[in-house]
C-alpha cells in the first residue's frame, strides 16, 4: 500500500506540472513532450488494488473481473486478459464472474479474451458472465463460452456479426485537385485507400474477410450456447436483443445481476463463505486525463479535422455494435 501511495503522489505531481506547463509562455514544446512522456511511462506501472467485496475465507476466491467500454488493444482490455490469467494461476480461485458492459470491438482482442475464458473452463473453474447495460457483438462473443450468462431485462445484447468500415475521400480529393498515386506489387495491395472508392472486386475481397470472421463468431456462439450453427445464423443478422428477448431465444440463461451470480456460484459449487474479490486498474483515469490534456492542444481547423479523420480511417473486421461504430 505504501508503494501505491507514493505512486499516487507522483502521478498527482506530474499532472499538476503538465497542466501548469500549458499556461506558461516560456515553456518549450520539448518540455511539454517530456512531461507527457513521463506521464505515459508512469501510467504503465501497475497501479491496482484488490478489494474484498464479501466473504471471509481467503482459501476460496470468486474473482469478479469487469470489462468496461470498447474491446481494443488498450490497457483496459489487457488488464482483463491479465486478470483472467492470474485467476488461472491462483490455486484459491474457485470461480470467475465476468461483468460485461461493452459494445464490442476488436476481433483480435475479443478472441484473446475468449481464449483465456476457455482455459479456465478446461481447468474446471466455473465462469459466469453478467451483462450490464450492453454486451453486444464482441461483448457477446466473450460471454458466449462462459458457463452461464445473466442479463437484466433492459440489457442490450446480441448484435452477432462483423463490420468493416472505412472512408473514401475521392470526392473531396477531386474537389481540391488532389490525386493519390500508389505503386503496388499486386492489384489488392492498396484496397481501402482513401483516395478512391472501392471497386466491385475489392468489395468482394473484403466481404470474404468479413464472412470468415463471421463464421468464427457463429461457431463460438454455437459451441458455447449448445445451438446449431443454423439456429445461430437465424439470430445473427446484426440486430440487438434486450435481456428478456435474449432469454427467450437462448442467447442468455436468466435474468439476474452480480449478486444473483455470486449466490448461484457459491451454492452450486458448495463453497464455504468464499472471498469475492475485484481488482481495479487505478491509473486508467489518469491515462484518460492526460489524453484530454493532449486533445486540448489540438487545432480545431478543417485541415486538422481532415487529418484526424484520415488517421482514424482503418479497415479491419470488428465485432462491434453498429449503433456505436465510428463514433
Amino acid at each position: 500500500m505504501k508503494n501505491n501511495a507514493k505512486r499516487w503522489i507522483a502521478v498527482g505531481l506530474a499532472v499538476l506540472v503538465l497542466v501548469a506547463s500549458m499556461f506558461m509562455k516560456d515553456t518549450s514544446e520539448e518540455k511539454e513532450a517530456k512531461g507527457l512522456s513521463y506521464l505515459k511511462d508512469l501510467g504503465k506501472s501497475q497501479l491496482f488494488d484488490q478489494e474484498v467485496i464479501q466473504g471471509t475465507n481467503p482459501s476460496q476466491k470468486i474473482r469478479k473481473i469487469s470489462l468496461e467500454g470498447v474491446i481494443q488493444g488498450d490497457d483496459n482490455s489487457q488488464f482483463v486478459i491479465d486478470q483472467l490469467k492470474e485467476a488461472a494461476d491462483d490455486p484459491t480461485t474457485k470461480g470467475v464472474i465476468l461483468a460485461v458492459n461493452s459494445p464490442g470491438g476488436s476481433v483480435y482482442v475479443s478472441e484473446k479474451i475468449a481464449k483465456e475464458i476457455k482455459k479456465l473452463k478446461e481447468m474446471k473453474i466455473p465462469v459466469y458472465s453478467v451483462m450490464e447495460e450492453m454486451a453486444a457483438s464482441g461483448g457477446y462473443y466473450i460471454s458466449a463460452p462462459t458457463d452461464r450468462i445473466y442479463a437484466s431485462n433492459e440489457t442490450l445484447t446480441g448484435s452477432i456479426g462483423v463490420i468493416m468500415g472505412g472512408r473514401s475521400f475521392q470526392g473531396l480529393f477531386e474537389k481540391y485537385g488532389i490525386k493519390e498515386q500508389n505503386v503496388v506489387s499486386g492489384k489488392m495491395k492498396d484496397t481501402g485507400t482513401m483516395g478512391r472508392d472501392l471497386n466491385d472486386e475489392e468489395k468482394a475481397y473484403l466481404q470474404g474477410l468479413v464472412d470468415s470472421a463471421f463464421g468464427r463468431f457463429v461457431k463460438i456462439v454455437s459451441e458455447g450456447r449448445k445451438m446449431s450453427e443454423a439456429d445461430v445464423r437465424k439470430l445473427a443478422d446484426g440486430r440487438v436483443y434486450d435481456g428478456a428477448q435474449a432469454v427467450k431465444n437462448g442467447l442468455v440463461d436468466k435474468i439476474g445481476d452480480i449478486d444473483m451470480a455470486v449466490e448461484d456460484m457459491i451454492k452450486e459449487n458448495k463453497l464455504d463463505d468464499p472471498q469475492v474479490v475485484e481488482s481495479s486498474f487505478a491509473n486508467l483515469s489518469f491515462r484518460q486525463l492526460f489524453q484530454k490534456v493532449e486533445d486540448l492542444k489540438k487545432s480545431s481547423s478543417d485541415l486538422a479535422i481532415l487529418k484526424e479523420l484520415m488517421e482514424e480511417n482503418r479497415q479491419a473486421p470488428m465485432y462491434i455494435y453498429g449503433g456505436v461504430y465510428g463514433k
